[in-house]
């Protein structure tokens, strides 16, 4: 297909939104899922989306939204079921979503090494092997769900991490909480990566420019930032 064919069509995007616990990325994702036209679909893993949504503050409208609930003790075998699931109905051509959001990338490393560790012969404690495990498989199953051809949401947790010059001067940066050995692939896949904040008037944006204390792009348009809600509009 040539090029000019290609950037004039529509393609799905797939976007990485993080913060810290309580901000907002189970509201960031309600959001997406009550302004879409189709239906979406919530990988639920920390639990904390159907709570955030039973407030009936920011999201009203969750007739088009549907729950997964990953199991967060025997998770890597139940993480398998479903994406062979989503293959199953794919191939069917019997996927009727139009987004596909996981909630959270941090809680999902974690429960998959956890789960990992307790079937070791170390007290439960990850081997390292059970990293590389966890790590290959975040990976590959954000390339699997980029070609579903849906829109993909992921959300994972924030870290604060210090780093120093040369000449010793110090600085922070945010970034999404996940392995540092697969933070950078991760993010490569994504065509928008954002942090979500809230301002001193309790509003919610979402800052989609990379700065040296923020990790962040946008890959899809020109914005640098937007209100959380309007984040759809700009597509």
């Amino acid at each position: 297909m040539k090029l000019s064919e290609m950037v004039t069509q529509k393609q799905p995007v797939t976007c990485l939104a993080y913060c810290a616990p309580g901000v907002g990325k189970s509201t960031f994702i309600g959001l997406i899922g009550e302004q879409s036209a189709g239906k979406t679909l919530v990988l639920d893993i920390d639990r904390t989306f159907v709570p955030t949504m039973s407030k009936n503050e920011v999201v009203h409208d969750f007739d088009r939204i549907d729950v997964w609930q990953v199991d967060n003790v025997h998770t890597w075998q139940d993480w398998n079921d479903k994406l062979m699931e989503l293959q199953t109905l794919h191939k069917s051509g019997e996927l009727e979503y139009e987004n596909i959001c996981v909630d959270n990338l941090s809680e999902l490393e974690r429960c998959i090494l956890s789960d990992l560790g307790s079937q070791g012969k170390n007290k439960g404690v990850p081997a390292q092997a059970d990293y590389q495990y966890m790590q290959f498989k975040l990976v590959n199953s954000l390339r699997f769900l980029k070609s579903l051809g849906v829109n993909v949401y992921l959300t994972a947790w924030e870290v604060i991490e210090q780093f120093q010059n040369p000449d010793g001067s110090s600085y922070s940066r945010s970034y999404p909480k996940m392995s540092v050995k697969i933070v950078d692939n991760i993010c490569g896949l994504c065509d928008v990566v954002g942090k979500i904040m809230v301002n001193k008037d309790g509003k919610r944006g979402i800052m989609m420019e990379a700065t040296q204390n923020m990790y962040a792009k946008n890959q899809r348009d020109s914005r640098k930032g937007c209100a959380v809600e309007e984040f759809l509009g700009g597509k």
